[in-house]
């Protein structure tokens, strides 16, 4: 490995959290809560030359490629080392062999090693399955993982990638969707040749010998099965009564073919413990056999804690049935409670439904803002170029953000038509149409995208401050002509200072947009953490932009109506009570608007579709409503295990069995 540049404190920081991440999710929170923590039982290695593509196979000839059994006590963290530099390791072995158990151990082995050694790659554990949705470059792809499910800012891994200080541990490549596996490869050949990446990638092997392409890696390595020698050794080693497991594997050609999976075989010890040999099911087809013992898996984790069953069985059932299908249909390992998805819903009336309760909910939101504003209002009924300059404020500060779709510029390009129709009548009519307008934005976007932890950067904000002030007092000056030209009204005070209150906000706003940037990386997750985050961030961006747009658009509005007055020679004291009043009002406009939509682009539109999801699945009887405690109930049971602020099934075997009782039913 090449010697990396010494580290500033951030970057060792950021570092050592994400190791920390991944020992925690993966290494305490997975491999030390697995079924195989009681006994490990020695796994047997072969290497396996025929599943790699080797370059040289044209030209030169490269030995034997038939399976290669290694010597007893073989650990994968030995077949690493033993390749060299850019390591490229592929594991293979049948369902439930403990490939992914295999793959945590050399995670383990490396966290540990990287930990004191800050030249070395940082292991990271990733499942393929995700790969599928979007079918991009590898490095594209490892970036929105490293933010989905480890919190990484985008900036952050991107460059990691780039310098290349990642050692990506991926795991399921069978669970990508079968019509792009053999595209998968590709990308992961294509990325390994570009990056000279080291690689671990897990398979089911007989999903691998299927594909037409190969990884073209330097070694690969497949995990046998249990002999029955190593199956007595287990269940006489691991505790308690499985007499008659130990008489009927000894007898049963099914049940022993069954056990040789060490995944069955800890099942097994769990759901047959004390069971007489004339009481365990007998099956003459494997499949069935297989059933059976996970559906008596099920009922005996069900009976483990009687005293502290919170809901009922059936509903529980139902629960993990409907979670394990939608995992499976949509490729997924990890299951994170806030990236639920309206397409989950799989219904379109239930669609129709989560739309039209997003769309009131934002609607009610913009409504109730609009009526807020307007109240004020009503001492004074008409304010068109406020209202006006207000809606531009609005469509200028999305306009920024970049999220504008073809749809929405419709939408807002209607909404200034309108407004401007609304100047010939009450102010509180126009802003509630605005107040519409913000909640069909809300609720209109599909889907569901939480926001990190923010700061800003001061330079990045007074930038924009200054560009914005300068760009907007010269549109000012031009609408002020105009509008003066056609009300006959002073033309420079209203034009400039509709452009410096412009040019204020808006370059404050955007400013603020463009400067926001996500923090350094926290240690900890908790289930849910992107809504939750979302939410503080709405409150917060929401109050900072209302509280600064509003004091600026008051001040520039208050002394533009003081000065005004003052002119007249009305008196100074007249002059700055009424400057006071219309300061206020546009204050208060301003800032709950622009607050408005700061909060609900900070995280407000995540927060409303999340909650609308969550009430239509609910009202469904998909989910219970404390979901992240349902979710904790079905851990205690050893259904699932909590990987950070995630959920997995115990294994992919038990997901696609809950999963398959779906379409049973």
């Amino acid at each position: 490995l090449n010697q990396q540049p010494a580290l500033s404190r951030q970057e060792y920081r950021n570092r050592q959290a994400l190791l920390t991440k991944v020992k925690n999710f993966w290494v305490k929170g997975v491999l030390e809560k697995s079924l195989y923590k009681q006994v490990l039982i020695e796994l047997g290695l072969e290497e396996r030359p025929d599943a790699i593509a080797n370059p040289w196979n044209p030209i030169i000839e490269t030995g034997d490629s038939s399976p290669q059994p290694l010597s007893e006590g073989t650990k994968v963290i030995d077949i690493f080392d033993e390749i060299g530099a850019g390591r490229t390791l592929l594991i293979l072995g049948e369902p439930g062999s403990g490939k992914t158990t295999t793959l945590l151990e050399l995670t383990r082995d490396l966290i540990a090693r990287a930990e004191q050694d800050v030249n070395l790659l940082i292991p990271v554990v990733f499942n393929l399955s995700s790969w599928a949705s979007k079918r991009q470059k590898i490095e594209d792809w490892l970036v929105e993982e490293l933010n989905s499910k480890y919190d990484v800012p985008k900036k952050i891994g991107q460059a990691w990638v780039a310098q290349q200080q990642l050692l990506p541990l991926l795991d399921g490549l069978d669970e990508v969707k079968a019509d792009y596996r053999d595209d998968c490869i590709t990308a992961l050949n294509q990325f390994k040749q570009e990056y000279g990446a080291e690689l671990v990638v897990c398979s089911r092997i007989k999903d691998y010998e299927a594909l037409s392409n190969r990884l073209n890696f330097q070694s690969a390595a497949y995990i046998r099965l249990l002999t029955l020698e190593q199956i007595c050794y287990y269940l006489d080693s691991v505790g308690g009564d499985l007499r008659g497991l130990r008489t009927l594997i000894a007898e049963d050609r099914v049940l022993q073919e069954l056990a040789q999976s060490p995944l069955m075989l800890n099942i097994m010890t769990l759901a047959y413990q004390g069971v007489a040999v004339k009481d365990l099911p007998r099956t003459e087809v494997l499949e069935e056999q297989r059933r059976q013992l996970f559906d008596d898996y099920i009922e005996r984790m069900f009976n483990r804690r009687k005293a502290s069953q919170r809901y009922e069985r059936a509903q529980v059932k139902r629960w993990l049935i409907w979670l394990a299908s939608r995992m499976v249909q949509e490729s997924q390992t990890v299951f994170l409670i806030e990236k639920m998805q309206p397409y989950w819903l799989k219904n379109r009336k239930k669609e129709q439904t989560y739309t039209l309760l997003a769309l009131l909910t934002g609607v009610l939101i913009g409504v109730l803002v609009a009526v807020l504003v307007g109240l004020p209002i009503l001492v004074e009924i008409r304010v068109p170029i406020l209202a006006l300059i207000v809606v531009l404020i609005v469509v200028l500060m999305i306009a920024r953000i970049g999220i504008l779709t073809t749809e929405i510029i419709v939408v807002l390009m209607i909404a200034l038509i309108v407004v401007t129709i609304g100047l010939l009548i009450d102010a509180l009519i126009v802003l509630i149409i605005a107040g519409l307008i913000v909640g069909l934005i809300a609720g209109a976007k599909q889907e569901i995208k939480t926001v990190g932890i923010l700061k800003i950067n001061i330079q990045k904000v007074w930038f924009r401050l200054i560009v914005e002030l300068i760009r907007q007092l010269i549109i000012g000056l031009i609408v002020g002509l105009i509008l003066g030209l056609a009300w006959l009204i002073e033309v420079l005070i209203v034009g400039l200072s509709a452009g410096l209150a412009l040019g204020l906000i808006v370059g404050l706003i955007s400013g603020l947009i463009v400067g926001v940037e996500i923090s350094e990386m926290e240690t900890t997750t908790s289930p849910n953490q992107g809504i939750w985050k979302s939410i503080r961030n709405a409150m917060t961006g929401g109050l900072i932009v209302g509280l600064i747009t509003g004091l600026i658009a008051g001040l520039i509005f208050g002394l533009r109506r003081a000065w005004l007055i003052f002119e007249l020679s009305v008196g100074l004291i007249f002059g700055l009570r009424e400057g006071l009043r219309e300061g206020l009002i546009a204050g208060l406009i301003a800032g709950l608007i622009t607050g408005l939509i700061a909060g609900l682009v900070s995280g407000g539109i995540a927060c409303i579709q999340h909650f609308s999801l969550r009430l239509i699945l609910y009202l469904n009887n998909y989910i219970p409503w404390n979901y992240a405690h349902f979710l904790d109930y079905a851990t205690e049971r050893i259904f699932l295990q909590k990987v950070g602020g995630g959920y997995i099934f115990i294994h992919r075997m038990l997901m696609e069995h809950f999963a398959q009782m779906q379409l049973e039913s």
